[in-house]
């Protein structure tokens, strides 16, 4: 019997938020706009830049992730109109 599998072709929205806080072994958390809730992510989730580069209150784009354990901040990278 064969399985069929289906993707989505787009993309999930993007959410929009700020670097809120940069913790040691390049991990941090991101403040989503209009959520008090904060996202963990790790370096190994940015997108075209280094966590070397982050700064707080940085304005960034990403997915989330839902897991058994929680969400995480996924696919990150720098807004449009962020420098």
């Amino acid at each position: 019997m064969r399985a069929l599998f289906f993707y989505q072709l787009t993309s999930p929205a993007m959410e929009i938020g700020k670097i809120a806080q940069l913790l040691e072994r390049d991990r941090g958390f991101i403040k989503r706009t209009g959520i008090e809730e904060q996202l963990f992510f790790h370096a190994d989730d940015l997108s075209g830049m280094q966590f070397a580069e982050l700064h707080e209150g940085d304005k960034v784009q990403f997915s989330i992730v839902e897991t058994g354990k929680g969400s995480y901040a996924s696919q990150i990278s720098r807004c449009a109109a962020a420098k």
